[in-house]
């Protein structure tokens, strides 16, 4: 089975912040941020939080108690090559699992290593990984005693079409906030990934439905990130994280693959020529295009969850 497209990314990008940090010549202490690692690295902040999972693990990063404070800092612990071993084959199918039955609704709010062990039949250790990478993609995060709390999440037609409504009001503001500037190093980027996502639809060939989501949504994140408001920014990030896992079911689209990607080259068309009303009235018809025919798949989410990994046995039901 081939390697996830998130987990390469994510040790990708550990690897470049290890890089970073000695470049600004970083030393032990120091506090780092999220956000300004996203936007140094010219990603967004989804995939930094992946990558400093990873360097967590490797004690090149740790948290700290902030002076006076009572919430927590990152700092760096060492800069030291990062060590980043190749992920085990067996946690991706227990992921989609653990995505296809939270979609279902087959799985509660709040859960534990061992009940999922027990559940699907795999070692701790299996599920521990996996709850990583799904700490680090935000749909779920750390609940006390040890135990694992899933975050609400836009999770039917309903609550997709409310989430397009005020997509489609705040991504075009932000296309037209007087603050908004998009590096041109950032947009070369975007459109590698918008082309890359063209070439392969085009050919027919397969794709992961998170890299899918990854890229498209990143897109997206990106240009509200260069309005350089902090509020369409943060509405950014709370919006991608919430239909992150039906965003995975949208991805499956297929009829909107390549015309997704070919209205994302266009929109970037129009920004690098500076005609940003034109671009934000060309991305509310792209929003608008494919709201309807994504809202028809969530009709039928047990049946397009179970095409996200054609290869993946069914998910154990046990009670």
């Amino acid at each position: 089975m081939p390697r996830p497209p998130a987990q390469i990314l994510h040790r990708s990008l550990a690897r470049s912040i290890v890089a970073h940090l000695r470049s600004i010549a970083a030393e032990p202490g120091a506090i780092l941020s999220e956000t300004k690692l996203a936007r140094e690295l010219g990603t967004s902040r989804v995939p930094v939080r992946g990558a400093l999972e990873l360097l967590l693990e490797q004690g090149i990063i740790e948290w700290r108690k902030g002076e006076g404070r009572r919430e927590r800092r990152l700092v760096l612990r060492q800069l030291v090559e990062a060590r980043l071993e190749e992920p085990p084959e067996d946690v991706e199918p227990l992921y989609w699992r653990i995505a296809a039955d939270r979609l279902n609704g087959a799985l509660p709010d709040l859960v534990g290593e061992a009940d999922l062990s027990r559940r699907y039949g795999v070692t701790r250790g299996v599920v521990h990984r996996a709850l990583v990478q799904i700490l680090s993609e935000g749909w779920i995060d750390r609940a006390p005693a040890g135990g694992w709390r899933f975050l609400s999440l836009i999770d039917g037609p309903a609550s997709y079409d409310e989430s397009y409504r005020f997509r489609r009001a705040v991504e075009s503001a932000a296309l037209l906030d007087p603050s908004f500037n998009l590096p041109p190093r950032i947009a070369a980027r975007l459109r590698r990934e918008q082309q890359g996502l063209l070439d392969r639809a085009a050919a027919g060939s397969a794709s992961d439905p998170r890299e899918v989501f990854e890229l498209n949504s990143g897109f997206h994140l990106t240009l509200m990130q260069a309005s350089n408001n902090r509020f369409f920014a943060d509405a950014a990030l709370r919006i991608t994280r919430l239909r992150r896992l039906v965003g995975y079911v949208i991805a499956l689209d297929r009829g909107r693959l390549v015309s997704q990607s070919e209205e994302h080259l266009a929109i970037l068309d129009r920004i690098e020529a500076g005609d940003r009303v034109g671009a934000a009235e060309f991305l509310v018809r792209h929003l608008d295009a494919g709201r309807a025919s994504k809202a028809k798949l969530l009709e039928s989410t047990r049946l397009t969850v179970d095409a996200l990994a054609p290869k993946i046995s069914p998910p154990d039901r046990a009670a």
